[in-house]
């Protein structure tokens, strides 16, 4: 038997659904776990809380989103993720990058220096959620410090935040998803960060943007993607 696959994750990031979309995009069963610093103080991993969500199977362990949907494309290849032509492949990457750094960084500034927005995208996570989350919330803010934002900041990243969301609106001009016929992990990266900014009061930017709009509606419908919403 398999060992079974374990996946530890903070609640309401964007990067623990990435993972999970991935998961159940190419029907892995697997368990979810909350954060639990026993656990992951067992797996060799103190500074995990900044690398989740964190994959784990018999004796190998993969942090990161990006890591565990990379791995995942190479054990479960069907259906694939990522397109074998280069040009394509180059396309899907470059997008997954832009999401889990740029985007991925505008939304997290808005859930983090905007406390409506920190109180209404986190739920959950039991008698350890306040702890986890005051460390997560430090964690932020000396990210954030470092690069000169703060809450002064947020005007700018609305602006950014909502150029973005056009952009995504270009590339889905004529098409159903960001490459073609069929989701690929841009599409799994990019909605796992717009599903999260819908949780926060810039969510009103989908609703101006109707072909992105329709887009995070028809994804979220998916049968995978809904079950990988689920809380």
């Amino acid at each position: 038997m398999l060992d079974e696959i374990l996946l530890y994750e903070a609640n309401d990031s964007p990067s623990g659904l990435q993972a999970r979309i991935c998961l159940q995009l190419k029907g892995v069963p697997f368990r979810r776990l909350a954060t639990r610093f026993a656990g992951l103080r067992a797996l060799g991993r103190r500074d995990a809380l900044g690398e989740l969500p964190v994959l784990v199977q018999g004796t190998e362990v993969i942090a990161g989103a990006r890591s565990i949907a990379h791995h995942l494309e190479e054990r479960h290849p069907e259906p694939g993720l990522i397109p074998g032509d280069l040009a394509a492949r180059a396309y899907v990457l470059l997008l997954e990058d832009w999401a889990d750094d740029a985007l991925g960084v505008l939304i997290g500034a808005l859930r983090w220096l905007d406390p409506e927005n920190r109180s209404a995208t986190q739920s959950g996570g039991g008698w350890l959620r306040p702890f986890v989350s005051r460390i997560a919330a430090r964690r932020a803010w000396r990210r954030y410090a470092a690069a000169s934002w703060t809450p002064e900041s947020l005007g700018l990243v609305r602006a950014r935040v909502r150029d973005s969301v056009d952009l995504v609106g270009e590339l889905l001009d004529g098409k159903p998803f960001l490459l073609g016929r069929t989701p690929t992990l841009a599409d799994v990266a990019v909605f796992a960060q717009l599903a999260t900014l819908a949780r926060c009061r810039e969510g009103r930017f989908l609703a101006d943007t109707p072909s992105v709009d329709a887009w995070v509606r028809r994804l979220g419908a998916v049968p995978p993607i809904a079950a990988a919403l689920s809380p």
